[in-house]
C-alpha cells in the first residue's frame, strides 16, 4: 500500500474529554487498513516536526480522516492543536504500520488505553458487523469522565451480539472493572488473536503474560505509543 503524501483541511474540532480531542479532516480518498497511522506536518514559527497519530475512523468512510489527540502541556504539537480552528490546512502523509486487523478464525480481544483506543475502534467499528467471531474490547482510563467513545462502544455493543465492551477505571470506585486491561484477561486464551495499543509498560506486560498464558505470538499483535 504506497504512502500518499496529501493535504487535510480540518473540518471538526470536538473535545472528548478534558485533554483529548477529536480532530477531523476533509481528505482526498485513500486507501488504509485498520490499526494504521498517518503523520502530520506541525509547523510552530519556523519550527517543524512530524507527529504520528493512529487513524479513528473506519476504511470504508471516503474522504475523512478522523484522529484522536491527547494534548499534553507544552507539547509541542498540542499547543498548535488547542488553537487549530477549523479550516486550517495540514500536510499528511500515510497510511504507514504494521498494526492491522487480520480476518482469521479466531475471537478477537482488543486491549487499549488511552488514545490507543484509537485503532482499535477503526478495526471494531470496520470489522464486527462482517464477522462472526467474538469481539471484545477492554478499554482502560484513570476515571470515568475519562472514558472518550464511550457511548458509541455501549451503541456498538447493543447492535451487535458479538461485541462486548469493557471499560476499565485504574483510578476511580465504580461498579464496573478496576485497575488495568492486563488485569482482565479471560481465562481461556485458546482460539483468540489479542489486539494492544497504548504506552510501552501495557504492551510490554500484556504480551508477557499471554506468552504464559500459552499464547503463540502470532496471535498477539500490538502497537506501542512512545
Amino acid at each position: 500500500m504506497a504512502i500518499n503524501t496529501f493535504t487535510g483541511k480540518v473540518v471538526e474540532k470536538i473535545n472528548l474529554t478534558d485533554s483529548v480531542i477529536k480532530l477531523s479532516f476533509e481528505v482526498p480518498t485513500f486507501e488504509f487498513k485498520s490499526g494504521q497511522f498517518v503523520s502530520i506536518v506541525i509547523r510552530k514559527g519556523e519550527e517543524k516536526k512530524l507527529k504520528s497519530y493512529s487513524i479513528l475512523n473506519k476504511p470504508s468512510q471516503k474522504n475523512k480522516l478522523d484522529l484522536a489527540i491527547k494534548l499534553i502541556d507544552d507539547g509541542f504539537a498540542s499547543e498548535v492543536f488547542k488553537e487549530v480552528v477549523v479550516g486550517t490546512e495540514f500536510e499528511i502523509k500515510g497510511p504507514m504500520g504494521h498494526f492491522v486487523f487480520e480476518d482469521d478464525d479466531n475471537d478477537k480481544w482488543f486491549l487499549g488505553a488511552g488514545t490507543g483506543v484509537a485503532p482499535l475502534h477503526s478495526m471494531i467499528t470496520e470489522h464486527v458487523s462482517k464477522s462472526d467471531k467474538q469481539f471484545v474490547l477492554l478499554f482502560g482510563v484513570k476515571t470515568q469522565k475519562d472514558l472518550f467513545l464511550h457511548s458509541d462502544f455501549l451503541k456498538l455493543a447493543s447492535d451487535h451480539d458479538n461485541f462486548e465492551y469493557k471499560p476499565v477505571l485504574s483510578r476511580e470506585e465504580w461498579d464496573g472493572l478496576k485497575g488495568h486491561v492486563q488485569d482482565h484477561l479471560p481465562g481461556d486464551s485458546e482460539n483468540k488473536t489479542f489486539y494492544i495499543c497504548g504506552l510501552k509498560e501495557l504492551v510490554l506486560e500484556t504480551k508477557e503474560l499471554l506468552v504464559k498464558k500459552g499464547v503463540a505470538l502470532e496471535s498477539i499483535k500490538s502497537e506501542r505509543y512512545s
